[in-house]
């Protein structure tokens, strides 16, 4: 498997995780991630947050949020 799809999969996982968390849809958490910046976090630190569990990385993109200026604990967008 390339580099790039895994690191697809794994953003995909990450997004996954999140919406969960927070029981958003997917789509909904993708755009609240994308848009606060956790898409790109994930992307540029990849090489560090993927050798970690998944609960690390949802208080590292949470910690993101908050220093974003957003509270991520959001039950919808509606």
């Amino acid at each position: 498997m390339s580099e790039q799809k895994r690191k697809i999969g794994f953003t995909v996982a990450c997004v996954n995780e999140f919406a969960n968390r927070h029981r958003l849809s997917s789509k909904e958490d993708f755009q609240y991630l994308f848009q606060f910046k956790g898409i790109a976090f994930i992307k540029e630190n990849y090489d560090v947050e993927h050798t970690l569990d998944f609960e690390t990385v949802l208080e590292d993109l949470g910690i993101l949020c908050k220093k974003m200026g957003v509270h991520y604990e959001i039950t919808s967008w509606k």
